[in-house]
């Protein structure tokens, strides 16, 4: 690891993070609003890149969050504490006030790992100039410059122009602490290449390939290092949960909001007796039509759990046969004294299927409804 005042990642994260305060940004680098690990590497990669490249840009990345927030992002700051790149010197949505008097300032945006402006950015989509992403297009503004590809990580998109753009990948030119984030984000997201998972492509191999003797660590024990942190959820409520991997979208004219929590429902359940009445209030707080709680657990063996509260019962009734038939659910039957509320618990037998591949399929079952009810 290298020296945090030396590397030149936390130098690069530092010059623009000062410039940001004052001066005028050629490309704003962000990620989806769940400021996953992915987002963030990517964010910091692209804007590498850009801000490296022969061809002169000012390029900042931004983490789409509060700064406050960012102490859920448990994966995220365990990967960054290995690097010698520094937390303090990332950008945080908060840290310039008002958000318009940051983009007035900002010539063009990219967008890594998601595809579609949400929330108070979405009415800035003319600065759309570049797109890179690895889940399925949504074929909007047609005027970027996009990258769309089925691998496993947006990472690993961000890699292959980080080697490609180093004299052919040269080791002295990619700093050992952005190979290190990149290749930590590309062994999460592909569950440490493995090939039962079905995420690694021959893409993401080729890339771990390249980075890993530059990093120079073991990548089995620092998979492992980074699913612990993911998984470290200690001292944190049912509302922190809810919002540590969040992301809100909008199906035609209904506003469903998806949060990845890893722990089982059932432990949920027990854990807060009161559970499904928080999740009501962030529905609320979050103005959602739909809540939908995608859990995860991985010992002894992997399991997944799905919550979902709608705020109407018609809306449930009219969704709830399509995630029936598609995630393979069953009733999960509550601890004794446990209210359901208007939230309904169950445990999905379609394992393969994640937020990723949710979203396209509410989606287009959305944009189907002739009435929205």
């Amino acid at each position: 690891m290298e020296n945090k005042i030396e590397d030149p990642v936390n130098q690069f994260l530092s010059d623009a993070r000062s410039r940001a305060q004052t001066h005028d940004i050629d490309m704003l680098v962000f990620g989806n609003q769940a400021a996953d690990l992915d987002s963030v590497v990517s964010a910091i990669g692209l804007a590498w890149v850009l801000g490296n490249g022969k061809k002169h840009c000012t390029a900042l990345p931004l983490i789409p969050i509060k700064r406050d927030d960012f102490r859920l992002k448990t994966e995220s700051r365990w990967v960054l504490s290995q690097t010698g790149v520094d937390a303090e010197n990332l950008f945080f949505l908060d840290d310039v006030l008002p958000l318009d008097t940051l983009m007035s300032r900002v010539r063009g945006f990219a967008l890594v790992d998601h595809n579609r402006l949400v929330n108070g950015l979405s009415k800035y989509e003319k600065k759309v100039r570049v797109i890179m992403d690895h889940h399925e297009d949504l074929k909007l503004y047609p005027n970027a410059l996009r990258r769309i590809e089925p691998v496993g990580s947006c990472a690993t998109l961000v890699g292959e122009d980080l080697i490609n753009g180093s004299d052919g990948g040269a080791a002295e030119k990619i700093p050992g602490s952005l190979a290190t984030l990149l290749l930590g984000t590309i062994l999460i997201d592909t569950v440490n290449l493995d090939p039962n998972a079905g995420r690694a492509t021959p893409r993401d191999h080729a890339v771990v390939e390249h980075l890993q003797p530059i990093a120079g660590l073991d990548t089995d024990n620092f998979y492992q290092g980074i699913r612990a942190a993911k998984s470290d959820i200690r001292g944190m409520n049912t509302r922190d949960l809810l919002r540590r991997d969040c992301k809100t979208f909008r199906f035609n004219k209904v506003s469903c909001t998806v949060a990845s929590v890893p722990l089982a429902l059932e432990r949920w359940m027990v854990r807060d007796m009161d559970l499904a009445k928080g999740i009501e209030t962030y529905a609320g707080e979050m103005q959602a039509d739909i809540l939908i709680t995608m859990n995860t657990q991985r010992t002894p063996e992997f399991s997944r759990g799905i919550a979902v509260f709608c705020k109407s019962s018609v809306l449930f009734t009219t969704i709830s046969a399509m995630l029936a038939s598609n995630l393979d659910l069953e009733i999960i039957s509550p601890p004794q004294d446990f209210e359901c509320g208007d939230v309904h618990f169950y445990r999905q037998g379609n394992l393969s299927l994640s937020r990723k591949k949710l979203e396209p399929l509410l989606d287009r079952y959305f944009s189907k409804l002739e009435q929205i009810p």
